[in-house]
């Protein structure tokens, strides 16, 4: 009998964290920030051009390209791998950036 109800408890637990899990950011793609601004809430905007040209205050300028690992970015203060994260509501969230951003109007 408390076999049974541990099983059960099991069961119902597991169903609950997938039914009530929140829903996750994906990682941004090409179709995300092709010819798109990012205004990042820590002062820094993102360009990003459609011909593969990167724009910011930070970084200065050069070229950007979507991966399966993030942004790259090479531009005037270095390369990086920017992880930007589209969230449900259509804003962003980087934790290299340290920020969370939304299209620029």
């Amino acid at each position: 009998m408390l076999t049974k109800a541990f099983f059960q408890f099991g069961i119902g637990a597991v169903l609950a964290s997938v039914l009530l899990s929140p829903v996750t950011a994906e990682m941004a793609t090409t179709a995300d920030l092709s010819g798109k601004k990012i205004c990042w809430d820590n002062g820094n905007i993102s360009s990003f051009f459609a011909d593969g040209k990167y724009s910011s205050p930070v970084l200065g300028n050069g070229t950007w390209s979507a991966s399966s690992k993030g942004v790259e970015i090479h531009a005037d203060a270095g390369g990086v791998l920017l992880d930007v994260d589209r969230q449900p509501d259509g804003t962003f969230k980087s934790r290299v950036e340290h920020a969370a951003g939304k299209y620029c109007e």
